[in-house]
């Protein structure tokens, strides 16, 4: 009786009630996910109507699979929170390019298979109670990007020896250690190197810069010693002069349906590991080590 007496002299006396808590909903981070035995990586972030990301948070996500108008619990997988750091280039509006430091970051879900091809849907639980919708999904029969243990494609893709740099890439810088050897000439070496494809300045995810400067710190974390190779996915003739983004030939023919798309190629010319989307350093290096060793 006190509490509703003084909850009724709060109302009189013009109190505002609290606004309810944000409610965060998921938004998936890859457009290929495949049914099989092979796992995929579940890459997603959760964010809030007004645009606010929910970082850092302990997450747990449900996955089912729809039958008709019901649902299926199928498995559940803990979420680790991956920061990326990335330095991406910013138009003035003095016309100047400015390089700015953005923290971005995403969730993932290291591993998890989906038995059959379909519609899906992920439900992600806080473990703080912070209130979340969950999102429907479309689990593809067959992929379209190279898969772990097929043969990458032997891509001639121009090298700095071939052509100046701004001809083959769209970073903002002068020059860098992503362009010294081709696809083709890396799996004719018969070692372990790293393929991504991303566009800087023609990004469609907005993901790309962060990508381009985490693969070239992998590459630093390296020694050097592990060859990581940029390739622009859209033909940058079409994209400078015509404003249309069309898929580059070496996009084409990996069959890549977004980027960036990361690779890592073993010894032998096969994939051993592919990132769609937001990649973090580590990630990939312990990628790369586990190639080697075999």
């Amino acid at each position: 009786m006190v509490g509703l007496a003084l909850a009724a002299l709060l109302a009189g006396c013009g109190a505002e009630p609290e606004p309810p808590a944000p409610v965060y909903s998921g938004i998936l981070g890859a457009a290929e996910l495949v049914a099989g035995p092979d796992p995929n990586r579940f890459p997603f972030a959760l964010a809030d109507k007004d645009g606010a990301f929910l970082k850092g948070a302990e997450v747990s996500v449900r996955f089912f699979e729809f039958e008709g108008e019901d649902s299926r619990f199928h498995a559940e997988g803990q979420a680790v929170w991956r920061q990326v750091e990335g330095v991406t280039p910013h138009l003035h509006d003095d016309g100047e390019l400015h390089l700015h430091l953005d923290y971005t970051g995403l969730y993932v879900v290291d591993e998890v298979t989906f038995p059959t091809p379909g519609f899906w849907g992920a439900e992600f639980l806080v473990a703080d109670g912070t209130r979340t919708e969950g999102t429907a999904f479309q689990v593809l029969a067959e992929a379209r990007a190279p898969t772990v243990g097929q043969p990458a494609p032997r891509t001639e893709n121009l090298t700095i020896h071939d052509a100046p740099f701004s001809e083959i890439s769209t970073r903002p810088v002068e020059g860098d250690a992503l362009h010294n050897v081709s696809v083709a000439q890396a799996i004719d070496a018969g070692e372990t190197f790293v393929v991504f494809f991303a566009s800087p300045r023609f990004c469609v995810s907005a993901l790309c810069g962060p990508v381009t400067d985490t693969l070239e710190r992998v590459q630093q974390e390296l020694g050097g010693a592990v060859e990581v190779i940029h390739i622009e996915p859209w033909d940058l003739d079409a994209a400078r002069n015509e404003g249309r983004l069309t898929p580059s030939a070496e996009m084409l023919e990996w069959g890549l349906p977004s980027e960036p798309w990361t690779f890592v190629v073993d010894d032998s010319g096969r994939v051993s590991a592919r990132y769609e989307g937001l990649v973090t350093a580590e990630e990939v290096v312990e990628a790369v080590r586990a190639a080697q060793r075999g």
